[in-house]
């Protein structure tokens, strides 16, 4: 059957788009400078092909061209695995605070970024209760009165400026989003003073108290550990 134009036009850039990972994959398994037959070998491509890629590769700094011919990868591949690194890191930490939290409260934790007019969840770890808050990880909620929206809202431009003691970021709310349910939310800083999302400690009202001096101390001192452990360095 003959192809249309339009899946053609789509199926020309997925398959320079594979080519182009193809080859980098190659660098990836080599640890070396490598030539141009060697790219060849690694992913079946002729070397004219290969070299048309490598022109556009190396003037958008991914590869580098060394003076015997062969080619290695530069300074924006290096950033590449650098930001994996840095994600991958933010992710680990932030789930271990969660867990922390979970653990001190009994209560669930979620981990929640700002969408344009909603707010979603990108992580969460359960009470071991069996009355407890349900994780909706990936469901994009409405922002609204709750304590995870009062502080997506409150930082949206960053860090306040002089900061006296860490509970004085943190917000609450008691069944604003579901009336059996209460929450404390504390903003995540990076090192650069942005906001990297909200950690929200939610539970039943009866069994949670939002309004605590101790539990806002304690879940606000935990996450602001978290901010400077990923470069936040302003306040208490």
């Amino acid at each position: 059957m003959a192809k249309s134009p339009d899946t053609e036009g789509v199926e020309r850039p997925v398959a320079a788009a594979e080519r182009s990972l193809r080859i980098l994959d190659a660098f990836a398994a080599e640890h070396r400078p490598l030539t141009l037959s060697d790219l060849a070998d690694a992913t079946g491509l002729f070397k004219s092909v290969i070299l048309r890629y490598m022109i556009s590769f190396e003037k958008l700094s991914y590869v580098r061209k060394l003076p015997d011919g062969r080619y290695q990868l530069s300074v924006k591949a290096f950033q590449l695995g650098r930001a994996f690194e840095n994600s991958l890191d933010q992710r680990e930490l932030i789930e271990a605070t969660m867990t922390q939290l979970r653990d001190a409260t009994g209560e669930s934790v979620f981990f929640y970024v700002r969408e344009g007019a909603n707010r979603m969840c990108l992580m969460g770890v359960d009470s071991p209760q069996s009355l407890r808050v349900n994780r909706k990880v990936g469901v994009l909620i409405p922002m609204d009165t709750t304590s995870i929206s009062q502080v997506l809202r409150d930082y949206a431009d960053g860090a306040p400026q002089g900061l006296a003691r860490p509970s004085e970021l943190a917000r609450f709310s008691v069944g604003a989003y579901d009336p059996l349910t209460s929450s404390v939310s504390v903003p995540v800083f990076d090192r650069n003073s942005t906001l990297v999302g909200v950690i929200a400690v939610s539970g039943p009202i009866g069994r949670f108290d939002a309004e605590s001096p101790d539990n806002l101390d304690h879940i606000a001192a935990k996450v602001h550990r978290l901010s400077m452990m990923l470069g936040f360095s302003q306040g208490a």
